[in-house]
């Protein structure tokens, strides 16, 4: 269907006009321009003729105009308004007053609603219950197998005997510490190590390392220190899952096992020959 064309206001000319301009003036009571004006009431007035209203409305005292650059603008003359009694106006200013309490309640609630919403939209929906309800299921099983060797069965007890919180602390306080100086001994050797190749010392890294001795980490210690257990200036967080490693890591990190697999193909061979 073609779109419906938009249907033109009736102009209104002279006296009706002149009127309507005055009477919209006096009841927006703020300022306008001839262009704002017309535009307000919807080209029932045109531009020109607008201008000419308010121009000729100006001369008979019932506008006041003010003149800003190329922009003449008009507004309702205040001294013609009626001025309310004091009476009035105290009464007035207590009818805000209450009002504006009332708005104030009525945003508060208003928050409140928006803040319960927002709870029961992050709920599960009804529809994803039954999903929500298997998973939480698979965990607990998950849990109850990986702590079942500490509970022991309903005949037996179990030999394991739980730790208190000073002990776990006490661990987490000495890993943190150790750590910290494996972090400080690894950034020393890396260190020495660049000034020994930047001196021309040592040509192949992986042939220096297997004449030291040096064993790089393996995949696994790499993949803990990835993780949650190892992240900077944070304790041990206990079950928490590591991240997986990418397989191309850079060098700053644990070097990768197949370091450790090169170095010892390499060793063997020495020995051989």
């Amino acid at each position: 269907m073609p779109p419906k064309t938009a249907v033109k206001e009736k102009v209104v000319k002279g006296d009706e006009a002149e009127d309507m301009v005055l009477q919209y003036l006096r009841s927006v009571n703020r300022p306008y321009a001839s262009t704002d004006v017309s535009a307000n009431l919807k080209n029932k007035v045109p531009k020109a003729a607008a201008q000419k209203i308010l121009a000729s409305l100006a001369d008979k005292g019932a506008l006041t105009v003010k003149t800003y650059g190329k922009q003449t603008i008009f507004v309702y003359n205040q001294s013609t308004l009626p001025v309310l009694p004091a009476n009035e106006m105290a009464a007035l200013d207590k009818d805000l007053k209450v009002h504006q309490g009332q708005l104030d309640d009525q945003r508060k609630q208003l928050r409140s609603a928006q803040s319960e919403l927002s709870t029961q939209e992050a709920q599960p929906r009804t529809s994803e219950i039954s999903k929500e309800i298997e998973r939480v299921k698979a965990e607990n099983e998950m849990t109850l197998r990986a702590i079942l060797p500490f509970r022991g069965s309903a005949d037996s007890k179990s030999n394991a005997t739980p730790m208190s919180a000073e002990d776990t602390r006490r661990i987490d306080e000495e890993f943190i510490k150790w750590r910290k100086e494996w972090v400080s001994r690894r950034k020393m050797y890396k260190e020495l190590l660049g000034m020994l190749q930047d001196g021309g010392q040592i040509t192949d890294v992986n042939s220096f390392q297997d004449d030291q001795g040096i064993i790089v980490d393996d995949h696994e210690a790499k993949e803990v220190e990835e993780g949650e257990f190892c992240k900077t200036n944070m304790p041990p967080q206990r079950g928490a899952t590591s991240r997986k490693a990418t397989p191309n890591e850079t060098v700053s990190k644990r070097p990768s096992s197949s370091s450790q697999d090169d170095n010892q193909s390499k060793k063997k061979k020495t020995k051989r020959g």
